[in-house]
């Protein structure tokens, strides 16, 4: 599959994987949805803590990707599922790596 630097925020088609230091993101843009694998991530150094989060582990409306680079916190901007009111930010902790699987 092909691995990126960094996901153009102007993406609209395709599934991918963020791997972060805490967590993998399954992003599908064709469903527009978002997923948090949280504790599935891309380091050993103990001194990042997993964080719990609403809705880990289920798909949430994705609206878009503001930022998503490697080495940086990646933002995505959601629709809470439960409510289609509101939205919110996700910030990562810092990306390891990026990659179409779809």
């Amino acid at each position: 599959m092909a691995h990126s630097h960094e996901l153009d925020p102007d993406t609209t088609d395709g599934v991918w994987t963020v791997v972060t230091r805490t967590s993998t993101y399954l992003i599908d843009f064709d469903e527009m949805t978002l997923l948090r694998a949280p504790g599935v991530g891309g380091s050993t150094d103990e001194s990042w803590t997993v964080s719990k989060l609403r809705r880990d582990s289920e798909d949430i409306p994705l609206l878009g990707v503001k930022s998503c680079r490697v080495g940086e916190s990646a933002q995505f901007w959601v629709r809470a599922a439960d409510d289609p009111d509101v939205r919110t930010w996700r910030i990562t902790t810092p990306v390891v790596s990026i990659e179409r699987i779809s």
